[in-house]
């Protein structure tokens, strides 16, 4: 579905080719991509884009391995998968790139650990991942990918451990929303100022909820 600020209001789209959940989904170059995720009992390789000229979904070079309950994120109009479940129960720390111009997937460096339902946002050249699940509980680690140097270096962790929340990037600082802590679904809000490396908490969510988006307009 699409939806119109102008009018506050949503239209139906062309189905997906293949029906699947826990994906990535990310937007460069006019088009929207849905990546990985799962249909069945597997997790999935395939990616397919969405051209809205054309109002039909086809689809594209598939990622090196399966995953789902990954992030995606766009940078310098590529865009950058990691973490997530391969088959099975392994957690994956691997990361790939994708360029829409060649239609092509290469591998990037590995984050420090892996994880799984985590959420990650571009900011100031660089991709920021927060929280998810290492192994078994929710976690509050903190990871930002310098793509000129392929590294990943640790910052401030958040306040609260937590998986399946949203972040997003509003006037230079990092949001994040929500998600499954300890103690069940969590409304609370957090920000990260990069200059100083440090996270505040700001107002709650209206509703606690995990499972959700955030995006930025």
């Amino acid at each position: 579905e699409v939806y119109d600020p102008q009018t506050d209001g949503w239209q139906p789209l062309a189905k997906m080719s293949t029906t699947r959940f826990a994906l990535g989904l990310a937007a460069v170059c006019g088009k929207i991509y849905a990546i990985g995720g799962q249909a069945g009992n597997g997790a999935l390789d395939s990616v397919e884009a969405y051209d809205p000229q054309l109002g039909a979904w086809a689809l594209v070079a598939s990622m090196s391995g399966k995953r789902k309950f990954h992030a995606s994120v766009v940078l310098d109009g590529k865009i950058y998968t990691m973490g997530g479940y391969g088959n099975g129960a392994a957690i994956l720390d691997t990361v790939e790139t994708y360029n829409p111009q060649s239609d092509s997937w290469q591998q990037a460096a590995s984050m420090p650990r892996g994880l799984t339902a985590h959420a990650a946002a571009a900011m100031g050249g660089k991709i920021y991942v927060t929280g998810g699940i290492n192994q078994v509980d929710s976690v509050s680690s903190v990871y930002v990918y310098d793509p000129q140097a392929n590294t990943w270096t640790r910052l401030a962790s958040m306040s609260i451990a937590r998986r399946l929340h949203a972040s997003a990037v509003v006037g230079g600082k990092l949001y994040v929303f929500g998600g499954f802590g300890t103690g069940g679904n969590l409304g609370s809000v957090e920000v990260y100022d990069p200059a100083s490396d440090s996270w505040a908490q700001v107002s709650n969510l209206a509703a606690a909820r995990h499972g959700l988006l955030a995006i930025s307009l």
